[in-house]
């Protein structure tokens, strides 16, 4: 299999960890969006990433789709629970992480606009959706089973990890009131899937 990704893309970040916790070997392709013709768009028409290439040549996108493929590609070590309850919960942190993302990414194409060209309210939007999430996050990760103690990351830690280190590489500031969630992202710090992850 081939994934798609960019070095400091979120979503790419989650499913490498995946795939790294689940042990599942993947040859990677680094990508330019700002090339015209960059790879990617020959296998996903919006020319976003990630994109995982199957074997048989069937391409996967978006990365909850791909984490979802994973888990039933290679079921042993499980990072989504079997059972109803776990299962939507877990699928409901990721979709949290997610929006963080997704808000952050907003917030950080804005920003780079001109300041004239800016819109204020917007940005206060978004910064608004980040530091809810974040909020929400933290409340979560309170009950979590610390990683180091896990033989296998679950989807919730993987996605909140993926989404609260963007934050922090790319809005740093909005993390400041959040230091129990800032302090359990540092502690996975040591863990493979995290360490050989980070954007370089």
């Amino acid at each position: 299999m081939r994934l798609f990704a960019t070095q400091t893309s979120p979503y790419a970040r989650k499913v490498r960890m995946v795939l790294m916790e689940k042990g599942i070997a993947c040859d990677m392709e680094w990508v330019d969006l700002r090339a015209s013709d960059h790879p990617a768009l020959a296998h996903n028409p919006l020319g976003k990433v990630p994109v995982l290439l199957r074997n048989d040549g069937e391409p996967i996108y978006d990365s909850a789709v791909i984490v979802q493929f994973l888990e039933q590609f290679r079921p042993d070590p499980a990072i989504i629970p079997h059972d109803p309850e776990g299962r939507l919960r877990a699928l409901r942190s990721e979709a949290l992480s997610g929006g963080i993302m997704d808000a952050t990414v907003a917030w950080v194409q804005e920003q780079r606009r001109s300041k004239d060209c800016q819109d204020q309210a917007l940005l206060l939007r978004l910064r608004g959706k980040v530091v809810a999430g974040l909020t929400t996050l933290q409340q979560e990760s309170a009950g979590w089973t610390h990683g180091r103690d896990l033989p296998v990351l679950p989807l919730q830690q993987i996605a909140a990890a993926a989404a609260t280190a963007y934050v922090d590489l790319r809005a740093p500031d909005f993390l400041v009131q959040f230091p129990d969630l800032v302090a359990w992202l540092h502690s996975l710090h040591d863990r493979p899937s995290v360490a050989q992850t980070e954007p370089q």
